[in-house]
């Protein structure tokens, strides 16, 4: 299922965005790291944990307040 084309309130667009570019950063290198066997993937849960630590939970909330609002207009 695709996500609806939906709008970040203003106030949590500089935090949504600050939150993603390190978080697409670090993805970007891990999941090449893990496809070309220099990061093991018994290391996988480490990965999880730092995205975490860089604020994936508070981006997916913003995403699903946006939802919300969207959903219901």
């Amino acid at each position: 299922m695709k996500m609806p084309p939906v709008s970040i309130a203003v106030e949590d667009s500089s935090r949504y965005a600050s939150i993603m570019t390190d978080v697409n950063t670090y993805k970007d290198e891990m999941i090449l790291k893990f496809i070309m066997g220099a990061e093991p993937l018994d290391k996988f849960d480490r990965f999880v944990e730092t995205l975490k630590g860089l604020g994936i939970d508070e981006a997916i909330q913003i995403q699903q307040s946006a939802l919300e609002r969207y959903n219901n207009r």
